[in-house]
């Protein structure tokens, strides 16, 4: 495997994480190491602790990073258990957390990791191998649930009929080929895509619960950050972003946290040329407030 994951806005992601020598720093999302590997090429002392759900993630930057491994620590661990994975750490505070949300490059094209509408393989959507199957989820929903995820994750336009037919096939529905047919008898044409994509990505919002660890996640994460510490989050989905956004203005009104930038950081022209899935990033920054 010669690239697990391609990161996005490198450059700014290490411009607002302010990084000092002396600091300690907390990828919250390793994914295959990109960000962090970076990070840890322009510091001499800093140290870095690296968390991913994912096994194959950790395994894959485990090699990536052999240079460096006197300065990582790598956990494999859902970031909504950040707390617990700090005190397993003896970790009281660090100087930065990172979030790069979202799934990775590998698991949306390795078909039997079963994300893709472009690749057939089983219904399973896991980013840890403790997560419920999606095809076993949809057995168990009812059609008020799969209508709900459509709408809210997805915006998918007439959910009402797409969530019916979901329940209607649920036993029958084994594979991703499975889904993407039932897709297809609801959108045609141009549409087709666009909509394919908007019901995967909501199913698999729903399957690992990502908007709820998300949430869990950062408000572990203020808690941990030292005063003048940075926070810096990419999202990719507007329900993420919104979540995002939120919460950073919760966290200011506590007098918590101070935005550091009011409008989203977007990579540019370049960066989206090289990169095309990076053009819906969306970077946010927050940074602790000094305790009176």
């Amino acid at each position: 495997m010669e690239k697990f994951h391609e990161p996005v806005l490198v450059e700014e992601v290490i411009y607002w994480m302010n990084l000092k020598d002396e600091g300690i720093y907390c990828d919250c999302t390793v994914g295959g190491g990109g960000h962090l590997f970076m990070m840890l090429q322009r510091t001499k002392n800093a140290r870095f602790i690296g968390i991913d759900w994912d096994p194959e993630a950790i395994s894959f930057t485990q090699k990536r990073l052999s240079n460096f491994r006197n300065r990582v620590i790598l956990c494999e661990g859902n970031y909504a258990d950040l707390d617990v994975i700090m005190k397993e750490l003896n970790i009281k505070s660090v100087n930065g957390l990172l979030f790069d949300l979202g799934a990775s490059l590998y698991q949306l094209t390795t078909p039997q990791r079963g994300f893709s509408f472009n690749h057939s393989g089983r219904l399973l959507m896991q980013m840890a191998p403790q997560v419920i199957p999606l095809y076993k989820r949809l057995r168990n929903a009812d059609k008020r649930t799969l209508y709900n995820v459509l709408k809210n994750y997805g915006n998918v336009p007439n959910a009402e009929r797409l969530s019916r037919l979901i329940f209607e096939h649920r036993y029958n529905l084994h594979t991703t080929m499975d889904l993407r047919q039932i897709v297809e008898e609801n959108f045609k044409g141009r549409l087709l895509k666009k909509n394919l994509h908007r019901v995967f990505q909501a199913f698999r919002i729903w399957t690992n619960e990502e908007f709820k660890n998300i949430e869990q996640g950062l408000k572990k994460a203020i808690t941990l950050m030292e005063p003048e510490g940075r926070l810096v989050v990419i999202s990719y989905h507007s329900g993420e972003d919104r979540i995002v956004k939120n919460l950073f203005k919760e966290f200011e009104k506590k007098d918590l946290l101070k935005r550091l930038n009011k409008k989203v950081i977007k990579p540019n022209i370049d960066e989206v040329r090289r990169n095309p899935s990076a053009r819906s990033a969306r970077m946010r920054v927050g940074e602790r407030c000094v305790s009176l």
